[in-house]
């Protein structure tokens, strides 16, 4: 499992589904209030990242895992 998110012109990954992450990002927005989501960036060795969920924010989610 693996998502890549398009966020701010850049690549971040996570080792979760998609899914999740929607469920995660519906849940920060639901509170009505900003949030933060723990990403990675980078190629090689990863960096770990927060990136603001907040509404009027896009946000871009790739399926990139291998196909089961």
């Amino acid at each position: 499992m693996r998502t890549t998110i398009h966020y701010d012109g850049k690549e971040y990954v996570v080792a979760r589904h998609a899914t999740e992450l929607q469920e995660e990002i519906a849940a920060i927005l639901a509170t009505g209030e900003p949030g933060w989501l723990r990403v990675n960036h980078g190629r090689g060795q990863l960096q770990k990242a927060d990136i603001l969920v907040d509404r009027g924010v896009p946000i871009g989610l790739v399926d990139s895992s291998d196909p089961e």
